[in-house]
């Protein structure tokens, strides 16, 4: 679905916030939880329901939608790390399964598809629900049936600019996969997800942990709770607003040059060097500021982001739609920055 952007300045900024609100003014109906990483440690906060009679806690699993797209890119980053691939070659050499069809697609890197200025289409997925066929990632690049979003391809474009495409992002899905010979879940899992200690995340279609059900703007439950979707790169991770946190902080850990960082420090300058105006690869980003992604998947939405300078890093998530900068004004408000 359509992607809302959400400032930066619940994350950075030294202003004052004009309306003073409670997190409990969001709703007990709506779930939510805020964590932020600073120098003073981890604060963790939640409320709301996940569902009928299972009230959120600290570790309730939310589809996080698009920043599922960081998590990809971190994966992508590894096999760059460890000599797989490389980020400026064709994207079209390492697919072994399928090839990237249209206009320049011989000529489009893995950067471009990371950065959304490679031309694919296909914006976001709108996902299968609980008693639908889920078509396999073949049939999603194809556009097969039981697939019901069209075929990924590269569209005509006169300039590399930003143009947001999920469909780019399921490219590097079938990237990862045909590199690495694993399921895109098992290897985000063993090279992204747990070395950076989220461990309970997730690119499972349905969760064994406890999880919330999705709920629509007019706090109608989405049938089945949840949409799912098996393209787990651009929109398919289950995650807490903790595991946002860890997620962000590892790429800071990366760019502080530890020894024991998920990448090397060069490798991270290049995941967030701009390729395009605010867009870097997998992130968001304001040059020397802050990076960020969000997302937003029918009943969910999320938000994470990282100061560059005080290494801040805030995260929030909800299982309903249109509350997402409500939960964050209200958190910002009681907490303000630091």
């Amino acid at each position: 679905m359509k992607r809302r952007f959400f400032t930066l300045a619940w994350l950075a900024s030294a202003a004052a916030v004009t309306s003073r609100v409670s997190l409990a003014d969001v709703g007990d109906q709506i779930g939510w939880q805020i964590a932020e990483l600073t120098s003073d440690g981890l604060r963790l906060a939640h409320g709301g329901m996940a569902a009928p009679g299972l009230p959120v806690n600290d570790e309730t699993l939310f589809q996080v939608a698009s920043c599922s797209k960081t998590v990809a890119a971190l994966a992508v980053f590894t096999l760059v790390r460890d000599g797989f691939v490389e980020l400026h070659r064709p994207v079209n050499q390492y697919l072994r399964r399928w090839q990237l069809p249209g206009p320049r697609s011989g000529r489009t890197t893995i950067s471009d598809l990371l950065s959304h200025t490679a031309g694919t289409n296909i914006h976001g997925f709108m996902g299968y629900g609980a008693n639908d066929d889920i078509p396999g990632l073949i049939d999603i690049l194809n556009g097969e049936h039981p697939a019901t979003s069209p075929a990924i391809r590269n569209e005509r474009r006169l300039v590399k600019k930003l143009d947001y495409s999920g469909g780019g992002t399921t490219v590097l899905q079938c990237l990862i996969e045909d590199v690495s010979n694993e399921s895109f879940g098992r290897y985000a899992a063993e090279n992204v997800l747990n070395p950076i200690g989220a461990t309970h995340a997730t690119f499972d279609l349905e969760p064994q942990r406890a999880h919330a059900d999705g709920y629509w703007e007019d706090g109608e439950p989405l049938p089945g709770g949840f949409v799912r979707h098996p393209e787990s790169a651009a929109a398919g991770l289950w995650a807490s607003a903790s595991d946002l946190v860890r997620i962000m902080r590892s790429i800071l850990v990366s760019l502080s040059g530890d020894s024991a960082a998920l990448l090397p420090k060069e490798l991270a300058m290049q995941m967030i060097t701009p390729v395009s105006a605010g867009v870097a690869h997998g992130v968001f980003v304001e040059p020397g500021v802050a990076i960020s992604h969000d997302g937003r998947n029918e009943g969910f939405e999320s938000a994470m982001a990282a100061h560059l300078v005080t290494g801040r890093v805030r995260a929030g998530v909800t299982n309903r739609n249109g509350q997402m900068q409500r939960v964050l004004d209200a958190d910002h408000a009681l907490y303000g920055p630091n």
